[in-house]
């Protein structure tokens, strides 16, 4: 019945005075969602409600959100009348404690360990028998589930912020956090932690965001917020503010990590780790397979555009906004398999003829080191040229040669390593940080699959 009479308010239309300024807004620290950057808050959620505010003609704007700690946005969402909370995970426990106003996002809370501790969790059972300390929020979802599962309250240990309970991960006074996954790995690159060091062993809660009114709110203003979202949402706005489908990927032929298979699909361990990653963040990109070069500098100049796989190096690195490690790379230099040269390092190629291709970070490498490089406009012309003889020596990442030198039957021999790398997605500074920070929880989690499958 309350449920019905919601929806009909939402029908009937409302007079200009039904806006939303008898409603108190409070959130807090828990970015991508919302969070304060510069002293203004930004975030999904923060955006999202400044739109409700002009769908529902409220004279209101994010500088009227109060920011307060969570656990006293929360004591005050349940005690004074025409409170918001936000971003407010919905269970069965608070149910009946709010009224809600949603979705505007799922959020997957985990328990994350630091990636050399070596736990490994395959259920609530073995955070208890290990007697793990865990950092938590009070009041905050991930302390909640942990209670409801019989965690000891001496295994559990009250952080004043998400900051602070990310410093003691960091600094082994707890072995594992409860928060969520999303939130954590975002913290991680803003408080400039190798995101990669952190590893999400067990999820404990994967619930929907929403906003949580105090339970005696008036139903006309639930139903007027609510058909606001709803309205938003059809428009495309939640795309919009999550990056939406119009992120270009941009890579170039560089096999086994990115290339394009005989059906014209663009391929390789890279992009399916990417593709993987997407769609398990609900998230959507356009790939495009380019000459190197051109890709680099798309993603280099152009707003919403990123580029794989690429090396981070010091001079790469403030121009882009990183997502990774994606793989591995081994850079080696090789010759023919029956040519006479023998070189045990870049110091040894000076007076020989080395191939690279425009914009490449190993042959950037090599050149930095003295070598000098002839560079080519991709990289599987460095195959012909090398077996014309115009060059003597080739240098780049081991897997990428061994895969098109066996693509066009040509022995090589491996003359020496000289380095090994990660390789990324670059993007363009401008990709929304909402995108970023979902993207690499989402990968950092593909990543743990695949180790547990090996």
């Amino acid at each position: 019945m309350k449920k019905w009479l919601i929806l009909m308010l939402a029908l009937l239309p409302l007079p200009a005075a039904a806006n939303l300024t008898g409603l108190t807004f409070i959130t807090e620290e828990y970015p991508p969602y919302n969070y304060r950057q510069n002293e203004r808050l930004e975030g999904i959620s923060i955006e999202l409600l400044e739109r409700i505010f002009a769908e529902t003609d409220t004279p209101l704007s994010r500088e009227d959100v109060l920011y307060y700690p969570w656990a006293r946005g929360y004591d005050t969402a349940l005690s004074e009348p025409g409170t918001v909370l936000f971003s407010t995970t919905r269970t069965e426990q608070r149910e009946e404690l709010f009224q809600w106003v949603g979705p505007i996002a799922t959020n997957k809370v985990t328990l994350i360990a630091r990636r050399d501790s070596g736990i490994q969790l395959h259920d609530i059972e073995d955070v208890i028998a290990g007697g793990y300390r865990i950092a938590v929020i009070r009041e905050d979802i991930g302390a909640q589930r942990l209670q409801e599962a019989g965690v000891p309250e001496s295994q559990i240990h009250a952080a004043i912020s998400n900051v602070s309970a990310l410093r003691m991960l960091e600094r082994g006074r707890v072995d594992l956090w409860a928060y969520g996954e999303d939130v954590a790995f975002w913290l991680m690159q803003e408080e400039g932690l190798p995101a990669a060091d952190y590893i999400p062993t067990l999820t404990i809660s994967e619930s929907d965001l929403y906003y949580a009114l105090h339970r005696d709110t008036d139903p006309s203003l639930i139903a007027r917020m609510q058909a606001a979202l709803d309205h938003l949402r059809e428009q495309g706005v939640f795309n919009e503010i999550l990056g939406g489908t119009t992120i270009a990927f941009n890579t170039e032929e560089y096999p086994p990590y990115n290339y394009r298979d005989d059906n014209g699909r663009i391929t390789g361990s890279a992009t399916e780790l990417l593709r993987t990653a997407l769609d398990d963040a609900d998230l959507d990109a356009d790939f495009r397979l380019l000459p190197w070069a051109r890709a680099f500098t798309e993603a280099q100049l152009r707003e919403r555009h990123c580029v794989y796989s690429t090396t981070r190096t010091p001079e790469r690195e403030s121009l882009f906004t990183w997502v990774g490690p994606l793989v591995s790379s081994t850079w080696a230099a090789f010759a023919l398999e029956d040519a006479d040269i023998e070189a045990s390092s870049l110091d040894d190629l000076a007076e020989l003829r080395v191939g690279s291709f425009r914009e490449d970070a190993v042959g950037q490498y090599a050149a930095n080191q003295g070598v000098p490089i002839i560079v080519a406009s991709a990289e599987r012309e460095n195959i012909g040229r090398l077996r014309a003889g115009l060059i003597d020596v080739w240098v780049t990442g081991e897997q990428a040669a061994r895969f098109l030198a066996e693509e066009v039957e040509l022995p090589l021999r491996r003359l020496f390593v000289f380095n090994e790398v990660d390789l990324y997605l670059a993007c363009h500074p401008s990709v929304p940080d909402q995108f970023i920070a979902r993207l690499q929880a989402a990968l950092d989690r593909a990543l743990v699959d695949m180790e547990a499958q090996q």
